[in-house]
């Protein structure tokens, strides 16, 4: 069988659903985006990171909530806020994680015995990639996903880039975004076909995802309505689904 032709991303264009979408509600980015919550129960992820002796924890904190809780984007970011101590990045790593599985934790346990193994060189890893997650998100997942592995075991793509995403904050125009397997879905379906859907996609393929959400944004002027590149990406999720997901 002959291999895929790679798609020229710079000519992709923006789908007609959403573009329909976005001239109704979709530039809501805080409907869309900030207030989209997952329900996720904090007092098991705060008793995994105690056994494990990962560091990060608690989770349950003023602003994020204690027990059974709805996550959302917006409480996320604001564990962002300050990651100048490393229990301040791991506890973004876990939110991020933690919203982005909701109720379904599989191999969040390998993840934590992985993460003990080397905490130091995880962490310096991990920070490096939250400082370039705002200017060259290429570079913030390469260091995640050396030679198209990842550094962390079990740690892929679809969630390390919730990291990266939720690394910026907030901010309307964070060039790092979520690619898990609905968006990439969604994306195949829009016209990149050459973009597998099942994830190992290599740093390259995620500066062209990037690069063309934020192409698309500038096309539909988001910026200048207030919103931002991941409300491109909340419309792919939500187009993108073959099945359930915690999302």
């Amino acid at each position: 069988m002959a291999p895929i032709a790679r798609t020229d991303t710079t000519v992709l264009a923006l789908p007609a659903d959403c573009r329909r979408w976005l001239s109704t509600t979709g530039t809501d980015r805080r409907h869309a985006v900030i207030e989209q919550a997952i329900p996720v129960d904090l007092q098991w992820w705060d008793d995994s990171v105690a056994t494990f002796g990962v560091p990060g924890g608690p989770l349950q904190r003023e602003g994020v909530g204690v027990g059974r809780i709805e996550l959302s984007r917006g409480q996320v970011f604001a564990a962002a806020a300050d990651l100048s101590e490393p229990a301040a990045v791991w506890r973004l790593l876990w939110l991020s994680m933690a919203w982005g599985t909701g109720s379904r934790r599989r191999q969040v346990h390998r993840r934590m015995r992985a993460a003990a193994a080397d905490p130091h060189r995880y962490v310096e890893a991990l920070t490096n990639a939250t400082e370039l997650s705002r200017t060259d998100p290429e570079k913030a997942y390469a260091l995640l996903y050396p030679g198209d592995r990842t550094l962390i075991p079990f740690l892929g793509p679809a969630f390390f880039t919730k990291f990266l995403y939720f690394a910026g904050a907030g901010a309307p125009t964070h060039p790092s975004l979520i690619l898990d397997s609905r968006v990439a879905t969604a994306l195949h379906r829009a016209g990149w076909t050459s973009l597998g859907t099942r994830g190992g996609w290599p740093a390259e393929t995620y500066r062209h995802y990037t690069e063309l959400l934020a192409r698309w944004a500038d096309e539909c002027a988001l910026e200048q309505q207030g919103s931002g590149t991941d409300v491109l990406e909340r419309w792919l999720f939500d187009h993108g689904a073959t099945r359930r997901s915690a999302r």
